[in-house]
């Protein structure tokens, strides 16, 4: 019997956050003019047919993408759901005036994983497409509904410090120690943490050390401890590559990462 999925039908998504790829979403594809291979339209539509078939049996259904919300696959199979069945949706929340959402509020259980890492312009710069504004008008909207949010934060350059200021600021709006799961971001290389000098590695040693000691229990603390011990591994550091690869990708998108990295960029310029 099949009772669990996690589909993913499509890479269509709004956002071309900087470390995503043309796999995962269509306008990173549609900006580097990216064809990404896909399946025939029998083998979707094979597909489909045998998770529609088995619909009213599934227990646990996991969106993803791309943007989940956006997807009109999904409102299909959510019309056919069993109104008990758990579902767990991978979103950016970026838009909530879509069917696809409509169509989820009516389930009871319900857990958003919200990809979020910084705030405010850092924000718009590493979700390129996305709106800071928006983004709290419509976690304020899935606050209202009796469901379970969780914030899944990737850790990498841009944000190495200001990614604890985002925990802060969503910890001060009431959200729970436990919403909280904070991981290193792996791939694409130039953007790891690792390759920070070990001057501001040893600094941000000594703050999550601090928050540690601070004992906030349950995922929170858990994330703490693996970023304490991610950034202890050695790398071949080439600092200079990331600051290249950003000032490609700043012409390609007509954005300048260095007035909005300030920090970071004083690293370049040997302050």
């Amino acid at each position: 019997d099949l009772h669990t999925i996690d589909v993913r039908w499509t890479n269509l998504c709004n956002l071309a956050c900087v470390y995503c790829s043309p796999e995962f979403s269509s306008k990173w594809a549609n900006e580097l003019n990216v064809k990404i291979e896909t399946p025939s339209e029998k083998q979707q539509a094979d597909f489909q047919q045998y998770i529609y078939k088995h619909a009213k049996q599934l227990k646990h259904v996991y969106l993803a993408g791309g943007e989940p919300l956006l997807m009109k696959e999904n409102l299909e199979l959510l019309e056919k759901l069993n109104p008990d069945v758990n579902l767990r949706i991978n979103t950016n929340l970026s838009k909530v005036n879509t069917g696809v959402f409509d169509a989820v509020c009516r389930f009871k259980n319900v857990h958003w994983t919200i990809s979020v890492e910084t705030v405010e312009e850092e924000f718009e710069y590493i979700r390129f497409g996305g709106q800071w504004v928006d983004f709290l008008d419509n976690l304020n909207t899935i606050r209202k509904l009796d469901h379970k949010i969780s914030f899944n934060m990737l850790w990498f350059l841009l944000n190495y410090d200001t990614v604890f200021g985002c925990v802060d600021y969503l910890k001060g709006l009431g959200f729970h120690n436990n919403s909280f799961v904070i991981g290193a971001l792996l791939e694409p290389d130039y953007l790891n943490i690792r390759h920070l000098p070990e001057s501001v590695l040893n600094l941000l040693k000594i703050k999550l050390e601090s928050r540690i000691n601070e004992q906030p229990g349950y995922l929170l603390e858990d994330s703490y401890h693996n970023m304490l011990h991610y950034i202890e591994q050695p790398i071949e550091k080439n600092l200079t590559a990331s600051f290249e690869k950003l000032a490609v990708m700043d012409q390609r998108r007509g954005v300048d990462s260095s007035k909005i990295f300030t920090e970071l960029y004083k690293l370049k310029e040997g302050k």
